[in-house]
């Protein structure tokens, strides 16, 4: 899992920032609110100002706005996509369960098949849209 927080940490540090798409304006306004609802608050643990956090707890909550913004330009979808309005905790809608265990996926690829190094991301596949599309290889 520790992989998993280091690929979430590269989104958030913006590695991957250069290719992503920015967030529509709800999202970056969304993102402003969660941001200025941090003030005080950014070093405490994610769990602890957030709800329903797996990926993050333990680290930073000040992480949090920045993996997300960069989530949206890795994978070309706005929050909704993943979160149910108004309801981030909610794990309602299946595309963040999936995302979820797509970040488990690429920790374990990275581990077994990269020595540990971060080879693969969500940009890997997905180049800025919702459906990864077919990267070749085969044949």
């Amino acid at each position: 899992m520790n992989r998993v927080l280091i690929v979430a940490a590269l989104c958030a540090a913006g590695g991957f920032a250069a290719r992503a798409q920015s967030p529509a304006s709800s999202d970056t306004l969304r993102l402003e609110r969660i941001r200025a609802s941090l003030v005080g608050h950014e070093s405490d643990p994610a769990e602890t100002v957030f709800k329903n956090i797996s990926l993050l707890k333990g680290k930073p909550a000040s992480r949090l706005p920045g993996m997300m913004e960069a989530l949206t330009g890795l994978i070309g979808v706005e929050c909704e996509y993943c979160h149910v309005r108004d309801d981030f905790a909610s794990d309602d809608k299946p595309a963040k369960r999936t995302a979820r265990a797509h970040f488990a996926m690429i920790a374990r690829l990275n581990k077994d098949d990269f020595s540990g190094e971060n080879k693969v991301s969500c940009w890997t596949c997905h180049r800025g849209k919702p459906k990864p599309e077919l990267t070749g290889g085969g044949g």
